[in-house]
């Protein structure tokens, strides 16, 4: 499995289960969408994969499950529902852990309106959480991955880098301090862009939250679009919290930026036309919006290199990188 990765292996599992019908989205995108309007998403985590006791609570952990389900929704310009919940624990866990992890569920759905309506308990070697989150589609329907066209605006929201700042903080390799804890927070307790998908779900042609880093992910809309693109280094909004960080160089943090994950941004295309209206719609929620390059017919290049050698520095599940 090392060797596979998760999207090589996501690749080989489904061919077993067929092609969906017309009027339905399945594996492949950031949620499933059917022809009802409804979203259909899952996520999990795993203990010393994806948290560690050592820096994360039981609220953290709660959290970020919650709200990593809300930015795939929020992905496709939906609206999350309900949602079910299973959670897997070492017979060694305290019940303050389950206790806080509970907390950081229930806020974390009151946070995005989401009704968490059951789910199950197991014993495991590890602690791991998962959640499968139902969505209600925009009226205009579900904002895929392949809609982008050449000649689209290529834009991103909020900064970028910031949650892989935190991670660095958090496994010591900058000193805690009050300055940094801005950092921390967008690992520990991201924010889903649910209210940001919803504006701009009539006006874009394609979308993708920004979760395994933007090199990742953009690679991931072009790929579907079966299109190229070319973005700016200069016009890739840096999180300026990192400059607070001794161990990392303006450079360094450009590159946390670009191939940093869980940053739950939403990156998206546009038609140039719709462009102002779409800044416009988001300046209302307190949410910048930067146009960070075009979409193309050639290749997919960041600063003029190529996007594959951007995504090999990504984290992928599996290669552990």
């Amino acid at each position: 499995m090392g060797d596979l990765g998760e999207h090589a292996l996501i690749e080989r599992v489904v061919r077993n289960f067929g092609s969906p019908p017309n009027d339905e989205v399945w594996s492949g995108d950031d949620t499933a969408a059917f022809g009802d309007g409804l979203l259909f998403t899952t996520d999990l985590m795993v203990e010393d994969v994806d948290f560690r006791l050592a820096y994360a609570s039981g609220f953290d952990v709660g959290w970020k499950l919650v709200a990593a389900n809300a930015s795939d929704i929020a992905a496709m310009g939906g609206r999350p529902w309900r949602a079910v919940a299973g959670v897997a624990l070492r017979s060694d866990t305290s019940v303050e852990f389950i206790d806080a992890l509970a907390e950081g569920l229930a806020s974390a759905c009151r946070e995005w309106d989401i009704g968490l309506v059951g789910g199950d308990f197991s014993s495991g070697r590890e602690i791991s959480a998962t959640l499968a989150l139902i969505g209600h589609a925009h009226e205009r329907g579900p904002v895929l991955r392949s809609g982008a066209t050449v000649g689209d605006a290529l834009c991103v929201t909020g900064a970028l880098g910031g949650a892989g700042g935190g991670l660095l903080v958090l496994q010591g390799n900058d000193p805690l301090g009050p300055e940094l804890d801005p950092l921390v927070a967008r690992q520990l307790r991201p924010r889903a862009r649910v209210a940001e998908g919803g504006e701009v779900a009539g006006l874009v042609t394609a979308m993708i939250d920004v979760s395994d880093g933007l090199a990742v992910d953009l690679g991931h809309l072009t790929d579907s679009s079966g299109v190229g693109c070319d973005v700016e280094l200069a016009s890739i909004p840096v999180d300026p919290a990192l400059r607070q960080l001794r161990s990392t160089d303006a450079a360094q943090a450009q590159g946390l930026a670009i191939t940093g994950g869980e940053d739950f941004e939403l990156l998206f295309t546009i038609d140039e036309g719709h462009l102002e209206e779409a800044r416009a719609a988001l300046a209302g929620l307190g949410t910048p919006l930067t146009k960070i390059g075009v979409i193309t017919d050639g290749p997919a290049q960041i600063g003029g290199r190529d996007l594959d050698d951007w995504r090999a520095q990504g984290w992928e599940h599996l290669r552990g990188r």
